[in-house]
């Protein structure tokens, strides 16, 4: 409720069982270097931020924009594995806007949901990194990931978007207009790299306004696309982390540790509940064609550059 996640281990789960009452393990929340990273402006001491040097906003940033169920979470501890914690930034949603110039110019990775326009927020010289995946395998996915929520790990974040998968057959939740006009969903991908996102958690749905209309943007997300440091396809993964990696001048990882799959979050206990996912039907996949033409023209160029970098690394 305070962190905005679950404990990372049993030893911390364990650590913090000592506390005498739950006043004191609130207040040591509240008073948690991350949780004054992740609310800025809500928490009561911001005397620690440091003052920023030449050299610091001289220091590269590697930035990598997660769109999600792109195999974001993988890449993600694949990236993290190469920098000290304290300098892997803890805004995972699109929230930069809300932390201060000072606190970021003091990170040197950056990953989360974000869009490229909140990405500018980001002091110092960037290299930005994304990934793809084919649009409507990318929409199933999502769905399946939402419905497996469990009821009360949904109710307690207000996850919207996740009440409306598990009320929903997939065929309902697809012509939600909620659903039909969320950024992450419609034309999702394409969204991310040529406008704002108007939310930060991408599981709710803000209602405040529709997204915009993406009509003929695939071309102009791809001209972005291009312009960044490195980007993959999910189903290219092997290939597309080596690609990234040897653009960014970085050692390529020996070995690739899958991260948020759902048949294995299923099998643990923790947020998740047995589901019967949904698969690919010629109806479904018309029904969904029709929220991502955008993602569909982005995502076929994007097929034929990512061939074509991949031929001039080899």
């Amino acid at each position: 409720m305070i962190l905005g996640r679950q404990p990372e281990s049993e030893s911390v789960i364990e650590h913090h069982r000592q506390h005498e009452s739950l006043s004191v393990f609130r207040k040591a929340l509240l008073e948690s270097a991350e949780f004054t990273a992740l609310y800025p402006h809500t928490a009561a001491d911001t005397s620690g931020i440091p003052f920023p040097r030449w050299e610091d906003l001289s220091a590269p940033r590697l930035v990598f924009v997660h769109s999600p169920k792109t195999g974001g979470t993988t890449f993600h501890d694949l990236l993290a594995n190469l920098y000290a914690e304290g300098r892997v930034c803890p805004e995972r949603f699109n929230g930069l806007k809300n932390h201060p110039a000072g606190m970021l110019a003091h990170y040197r990775l950056f990953s989360g949901h974000y869009d490229l326009v909140s990405c500018q927020l980001i002091p110092g010289e960037k290299q930005i990194v994304t990934f793809l995946r084919e649009p409507v395998s990318r929409l199933i996915s999502l769905y399946n990931f939402l419905k497996a929520h469990r009821p009360d790990v949904v109710e307690r974040n207000e996850w919207t978007l996740a009440r409306l998968a598990s009320d929903l057959g997939a065929a309902d939740f697809f012509q939600h207009p909620l659903v039909m006009n969320h950024p992450y969903i419609r034309d999702g991908m394409t969204r991310t790299l040529v406008d704002s996102l108007p939310m930060e958690a991408w599981p709710t749905i803000a209602e405040r306004r529709p997204a915009r209309d993406m009509s003929g943007a695939g071309r102009e997300a791809l001209e972005r696309l291009s312009g960044l440091a490195a980007f993959g396809v999910m189903e290219r993964y092997e290939e597309s982390v080596g690609l990234i990696f040897a653009c960014l001048g970085i050692p390529v990882p020996r070995s690739i540790s899958r991260k948020m799959v759902l048949s294995d979050l299923i099998e643990c206990e923790g947020n998740y509940r047995p589901i019967e996912a949904v698969r690919v039907t010629p109806d479904l996949r018309s029904l969904i064609e029709q929220l991502v033409p955008a993602d569909l023209e982005l995502y076929v160029g994007a097929l034929e550059l990512f061939e074509q970098r991949l031929g001039t690394a080899k």
